[in-house]
């Protein structure tokens, strides 16, 4: 007997890891795993559909859309208390943040017995219908919540409310479950499917586009080889259908895709159970071009930013300003400081519709004409090491192309040659200049955390804490890449283990090339500095320790308020 073929489709990334590792275990189920969510997750159902698909797992929205819009069974994976327990498990890591769990009663129910039985903090929020996430989150916002956990649909809608989102994944025990619904399945379905597959070859066979659909709208059959989805609008589909309704004839019609032109030619017909339209579509030339060197992504999620230290907490009230959303923004920092993440969250935050897009300045010259076609909000130019000035002298002819379209400049630098900006026109912007990992070490604790609720939510990992005594060991280190070398460390940490906690141990196995960091907190003095002016690197290196908390920093320095206020003035 020939092996079941599973289109498996994810609503994120985190699933795909463990469907990978299942495949060996069910040598009889031959399954393809995908990433998409709600119309995403549609597109690659027709996809898998073509390709000879027997049944599509999915779970929620993603399979309730693809259940109405296709004519093959979909599973839905469940969410099992394991999966409840790990997700609440994570939260409660969180522990300054006010948190909550927005759900249907099928995740609610279990929930509020496990927060009640650990005696975890952990507001549980339950909804009958989807239409009442916005308001639930807006109050949550309104009460001081910053952390929603939910399904995919709330974790996006909490991101439109600038709300951090943990979304509660399917664990093995659940996926599991479905492929052997899948099997049973199979069974009672192998007649019609096969019957599908026929037809779609025939159609593949005619290079034919079509749509079946009831009259009132409802998708029974779709095939696409030369179109992704329909390129009709809903309007532009129901005039199509009213003309050839009066003509009691086919209607043809051409239109265009861009500069492409297609023609469409609708039938309608009679069934048993009603009226349907038939809609079959044909290109007429292929012409696609393609963008050089611009980089373009959607960022409908608002990214975790990690500012517990003085330096970033400053940082982050001053991107969060109204103002700062619409000017031009310049920032500098080594490499691995973070730049185009906090680009990132000014995208997110002020709420900006358009492609979030990023372009070495070495190809702004030839990315001109194709700037000028595209839909974005927030465009980040990333410089080198010094300045291009044949780059600089593109900025006002870019600055042109974006005048008037609501697009935000970011300028990213990893040194001070920003003051070049001034020459290409720039006059009106804000600087910020990035502190180096040495520098924020209070967000070195809440960064692993961070990375490591990364990786569970991307790749599936286990790790959700990190003990004490190996934190302290993360702390001594000397991040020379910043950033970007500690989170790849993490990465290395939560992959190889297997259990909940990293312990220190674990640092012994997992080779680091970065050096323990010498003489932690000590000072620097030039020998040609005088006695006052050790005196005064003195004072700011406690008041920075003591967070500028002047109470604090005098009673270390064993003097008065007064005096230290005096000190600081001279």
């Amino acid at each position: 007997m020939r092996k079941i073929s599973i289109g498996f489709i994810s609503p994120y990334d985190a699933m795909v890891p463990m469907i990978e590792e299942l495949k060996k275990e069910h040598v009889d189920l031959e399954i393809v795993a995908k990433v998409g969510n709600l119309e995403k997750g549609l597109e690659l159902a027709y996809e898998m559909e073509k390709q000879g698909i027997d049944i599509i797992i999915s779970r929620g929205g993603t399979a309730s859309l693809i259940r109405e819009s296709m004519a093959l069974p979909v599973i839905d994976v469940h969410i099992s208390g394991y999966d409840l327990l790990r997700s609440i498990m994570l939260a409660s890591g969180h522990s300054k943040e006010k948190k909550a769990l927005v759900g249907f009663s099928n995740i609610t129910l279990g929930a509020k017995s496990i927060v009640s039985l650990l005696e975890i903090e952990l507001e549980v929020v339950t909804i009958t219908n989807a239409s009442e996430v916005d308001p639930i989150l807006a109050e949550l916002k309104a009460k001081g919540f910053t952390r929603i956990l939910g399904d995919v649909v709330t974790i996006n809608a909490a991101a439109e409310f600038g709300l951090n989102g943990l979304l509660i994944q399917s664990g093995r025990e659940a996926i599991l479950e479905s492929l052997e619904e899948a099997r049973r399945l199979f069974r009672s379905q192998q007649k019609n499917q096969q019957l599908l597959r026929i037809m779609r070859q025939v159609l593949k066979k005619r290079e034919q586009d079509v749509l079946i659909a009831t009259e009132e709208g409802h998708v029974l059959f779709e095939n696409w080889t030369s179109f992704e989805s329909t390129p009709l609008t809903k309007k532009e589909m129901e005039d199509l259908y009213k003309q050839a309704a009066h003509a009691n004839s086919f209607t043809l019609k051409n239109f265009y895709d861009g500069e492409q032109p297609y023609s469409v030619r609708v039938d309608t017909f009679s069934d048993r159970d009603g009226k349907v339209i038939s809609f079959f579509f044909k290109r007429l030339f292929d012409s696609v071009q393609k963008l050089n060197g611009v980089i373009i992504e959607e960022v409908n999620h608002l990214p975790s930013l990690v500012a517990e230290s003085p330096e970033m907490r400053a940082i982050k009230q001053l991107l969060e300003k109204p103002v700062v959303g619409n000017k031009p923004l310049v920032l500098i920092g080594k490499p691995g400081t973070g730049k185009q993440s906090l680009a990132r969250y000014v995208h997110a935050y002020h709420r900006k519709k358009g492609a979030f897009v990023v372009l070495p300045v070495d190809v702004l010259g030839d990315a001109l004409e194709e700037i000028a076609f595209l839909q974005m909000s927030t465009l980040v130019l990333e410089f080198p090491s010094h300045a291009d000035h044949t780059a600089m002298r593109k900025i006002p002819e870019l600055l042109s192309i974006v005048e008037g379209r609501n697009v935000q400049l970011i300028f990213s630098f990893l040194d001070s040659t920003a003051a070049s900006l001034q020459e290409a026109g720039i006059h009106e912007s804000f600087t910020i200049t990035l502190p180096e990992l040495a520098d924020r070490q209070d967000d070195v604790e809440f960064l692993v955390r961070q990375f490591l609720t990364e990786f569970h939510q991307s790749f599936g990992t286990q790790a959700v804490k990190v003990r004490d005594d190996a934190m302290d060991e993360l702390k001594k280190m000397q991040w020379n890449g910043n950033l970007d070398e500690l989170k790849a460390y993490v990465k290395k940490l939560a992959v190889i283990e297997r259990d909940y906690v990293i312990e220190k141990s674990a640092l012994l196995k997992v080779p680091n090339d970065s050096p323990v960091r010498q003489n932690r907190g000590s000072l620097a003095f030039d020998k040609t500095d005088t006695l006052k002016e050790i005196e005064k690197k003195v004072i700011e290196h406690v008041l920075k320790e003591e967070e500028f908390n002047q109470t604090k920093a005098a009673k270390r320095l064993g003097i008065n308020r007064a005096t230290l206020w005096r000190k600081l003035k001279e």
